[in-house]
C-alpha cells in the first residue's frame, strides 16, 4: 500500500509539473501566435496587395519624365494597386516636374505615395506634394522649390521683376492645387515655393463635438484680425527658410493689416499680400510677362474663410515661418504639420504600411540611362564638334569613308535622345542635310563663297540648334525657360563650331602625322619629295588655283578619288573627276574647287588636249 501510495503521489507530481510546463509554454507563445493571426490595421483606401516602387534618384529632366510615365504605365498594366515614388533628388526642370505631377494626379491608380528617402528638394518636393500621401525616412527633408533659371549668364532666381511673374505662378498653382486635392495646408505649400511668406500656426479652441481641433497656418493680417490688440510673436521660427536672412519690412503695414474675403471657392488665396501681383485677377495688372495659372485653379479650397467673428475661437501655437526664403521641412516637421503620415525606412516597413503581399521596384532601363547621358548639354556639344570635324575631313579628302561614318554616327547620337522620347520631328535633320548639301555645292560645283555657302551654313547652324534645344521651348519660345533653352543651345552650338574649327586647323596642318588619321592618308613613300601646295596654302589668298585649269601634270599618288598631282614640279591636292586613277598617270586639270584641283586622265589615243576651261 505504501508503495502504491508513493507511486500515485509521484504520478500526481509529474502530472502537475507537466501541466505547469505546458501552461508556461502556452503563455510564452501566445503573443507570437496572436501576432501571426491578427493582421496590422491598414486604412481601406491605402491597402494594396501589389505595390510598385518607382525610384526618382537623379536630377529631373524630360528623360526622367518619360521614364517615370513609362514605369507608371508598366506598373498599372501589371496590376499594381499602389504606386510609391521613392524620391531622392535635388530637383530639375520645371516642365518635366509639372509633367510628372500631371501623370500622378491623372493616374488610374489613385493610391499614390511619395517616399522621401531622404531628400526632396525643389522639383522633388513638388512631385511629393502631388501624391495622395507622403511617408518619410529618418533623415528626410523637403522644400526649397523656388524656381531658378540657369542660362549662359549664370543663375537667375525668380524673386522679382518680370521673371518672377512668369516663372512662379505655374509652380505656385501646382502646389496650391495639390494642397486642395490632397489636404495639405494651403499657406505652408506656398512658403515652400516662394519667399516672403511669414506664418503663424494656430489651433481651434472648441471644435465641434466628435471632431479633432482644426489647425492651420495664418498670415499677419489674419493674426491681427483674430487676436486684436496682440502683437504677433516672432523670434525663432519653427520652420527655417532656405535663406538664413531674417525678415525686415517684408510687407508694408498698409497691406498686411487688411484681410480680403475670397469671392469664390476656387479663387487663389495668397499666403501674403506680397503674392497678389502674381494673379492678374487679384492685382488688376496684366503685362506681357503675366501668367494666368493662378486664375485658372479648378480645385475647391477647403481652407476656412476667417473673419473678425472668429476672434477668441483660436489659440496661437507657435511662430511658423519668417519669410526669409522658401522653407525646408525635416521629418519631424512634416509629421507635425500633417504632411507625412508615417516614418518608413525600409521596403519591409513599406510592405506593412500597405498590408501588401508583394512589393516590386521598377528601375530605369539601360537605354534610358544612355539617353540621359546623351541629353547632357556638354556631351551633345562634343558630339556636334565631332560631327563637324569628321564632315570637314570627308569634304577635303573625299573617299576616305571613315570620317563620313563617324560624322553620321555623331549626328545620330545628337538626334537620338529627342527621337527616342518622341520630342523631335524630322525637320531638324532635313535642315542639317540641306545645309550640308548646299555647302557641298558651294565647294565642288560653284566655287566661291556666295548664296549656296551662306545658306548652307545658316541651315546647318539652325538645324543643330533646334536639335540641341529642349522640345518644350518651341521654335519661337515665349517663356523664360524656353528663351533660356534657346540661348543655351545657340551658345553650345557656337562653342561646338569653335571647337571643331580648332580641330580643322590641326587636321589641315598635321593630317598626315596624326595617329590613326595618318593611316587614312598616303604614306610618304607614295609621294615624291616635291614642294607641295597643301590645304592651308590652297585656302590662302596667295595661291590662285583657277590659273591651273587646262594645264597638265602627272599623278604623284593614286587618286581614290583624292590624292596628289605633280604640276610643273609642284604637288597639289587633287580630286579625280572620273574615279580611281593610278599613280604616274598623265592628267589634265579640268576645273578647280576652293581647296583642290579636279583632274581627268589624258587619253593617249587622242593627244590633242582639251581647250582651257574657265570657272
Amino acid at each position: 500500500m505504501m508503495r502504491n501510495a508513493q507511486r500515485i503521489e509521484r504520478g500526481e507530481i509529474v502530472s502537475c509539473l507537466l501541466a505547469c510546463v505546458l501552461g508556461l509554454l502556452s503563455v510564452l507563445t501566445a503573443p507570437t501566435a496572436l501576432a501571426q493571426v491578427t493582421p496590422v490595421a491598414v486604412a481601406a483606401n491605402r491597402q494594396a496587395d501589389r505595390v510598385a516602387i518607382i525610384p526618382i534618384h537623379e536630377p529631373i529632366d524630360r528623360v526622367t519624365a518619360f521614364s517615370v510615365k513609362r514605369r507608371m504605365a508598366l506598373a498599372i498594366e501589371g496590376g499594381a494597386q499602389a504606386l510609391v515614388f521613392d524620391i531622392n533628388t535635388p530637383g530639375g526642370e520645371v516642365p518635366a516636374v509639372l509633367e510628372i505631377c500631371a501623370a500622378i494626379k491623372g493616374s488610374s491608380v489613385p493610391n499614390t505615395v511619395a517616399w522621401i528617402n531622404p531628400e526632396a528638394y525643389s522639383g522633388g518636393a513638388i512631385i511629393a506634394l502631388a501624391c495622395r500621401e507622403i511617408v518619410v525616412a529618418n533623415e528626410a527633408r523637403m522644400g526649397d522649390a523656388l524656381p531658378v533659371l540657369i542660362g549662359p549668364g549664370g543663375v537667375d532666381v525668380a524673386t522679382q521683376g518680370e521673371l518672377r511673374k512668369k516663372q512662379v505662378p505655374p509652380v505656385l498653382a501646382e502646389v496650391v492645387d495639390s494642397a486642395r486635392t490632397r489636404g495639405w495646408d494651403e499657406f505652408i505649400v506656398q512658403a515652400i515655393v516662394i519667399d516672403k511668406v511669414e506664418l503663424w500656426w494656430i489651433e481651434e479652441i472648441a471644435p465641434e463635438t466628435g471632431q479633432q481641433p482644426r489647425m492651420l497656418a495664418i498670415n499677419e493680417a489674419e493674426f491681427r484680425m483674430l487676436f486684436p490688440g496682440q502683437e504677433p510673436p516672432r523670434g525663432s521660427p519653427a520652420i527655417v527658410g532656405a535663406s538664413a536672412a531674417g525678415l525686415s519690412g517684408l510687407v508694408p503695414d498698409s497691406e498686411s493689416n487688411s484681410v480680403e474675403t475670397p469671392t469664390g471657392d476656387t479663387e487663389f488665396r495668397p499666403a501674403t499680400p506680397a503674392l497678389r501681383d502674381l494673379s492678374p485677377q487679384l492685382s488688376g495688372e496684366t503685362s506681357a510677362a503675366s501668367s494666368q495659372d493662378l486664375d485658372m485653379l479648378a480645385s475647391i479650397s477647403e481652407r476656412p474663410v476667417l473673419t473678425s467673428d472668429d476672434a477668441g475661437k483660436w489659440r496661437v501655437v507657435r511662430y511658423l515661418t519668417n519669410g526669409s526664403g522658401p522653407i525646408v521641412m525635416s521629418k519631424n516637421e512634416m509629421l507635425t504639420y500633417k504632411f507625412a503620415t508615417r516614418n518608413i525606412n525600409s521596403e519591409d516597413n513599406l510592405k506593412a504600411y500597405f498590408g501588401a503581399k508583394e512589393v516590386i521596384r521598377i528601375n530605369t532601363t539601360v537605354s534610358e540611362r544612355i539617353v540621359k547621358v546623351l541629353s547632357n548639354m556638354w556631351v551633345r556639344m562634343i558630339l556636334i564638334a565631332v560631327f563637324l570635324l569628321a564632315l570637314f575631313i570627308e569634304m577635303v579628302s573625299p573617299g576616305l569613308i571613315v570620317p563620313s561614318v563617324v560624322a553620321c554616327i555623331a549626328l545620330l547620337l545628337v538626334m537620338a535622345p529627342a527621337w527616342m522620347l518622341g520630342l523631335a520631328g524630322w525637320w531638324e535633320l532635313i535642315a542639317i542635310a540641306s545645309g550640308i548639301l548646299l555647302i557641298l555645292i558651294e565647294i565642288f560645283i560653284v566655287p566661291g563663297f556666295g548664296v549656296f555657302g551662306i545658306s548652307g551654313l545658316v541651315l546647318l547652324f539652325g538645324g543643330l540648334v533646334m536639335a540641341f534645344v529642349s522640345a518644350s521651348s518651341g521654335v519661337f519660345p515665349s517663356t523664360p525657360a524656353g528663351q533660356t533653352d534657346l540661348s543655351r543651345a545657340v551658345v553650345m552650338v557656337a562653342l561646338a563650331m569653335a571647337t571643331a574649327g580648332g580641330g580643322m586647323f590641326v587636321v589641315v596642318k598635321y593630317f598626315g602625322s596624326l595617329p590613326v588619321l595618318n593611316r587614312l592618308t598616303l604614306r610618304p613613300d607614295q609621294v615624291e619629295s616635291n614642294t607641295g601646295i597643301g590645304l592651308v596654302e590652297a585656302m590662302g589668298e596667295s595661291t590662285d588655283l583657277a590659273l591651273l585649269v587646262g594645264t597638265s601634270g602627272v599623278t604623284a599618288t593614286p587618286l581614290r578619288p583624292s590624292g596628289k598631282v605633280d604640276i610643273e614640279g609642284t604637288l597639289y591636292d587633287a580630286l579625280s573627276g572620273s574615279g580611281y586613277i593610278d599613280p604616274k598617270t598623265p592628267v589634265l586639270v579640268t576645273r578647280v574647287t576652293t581647296w583642290q584641283v579636279v583632274v581627268e586622265p589624258i587619253n593617249n589615243d587622242n593627244p590633242d588636249t582639251p581647250a582651257r576651261e574657265e570657272t
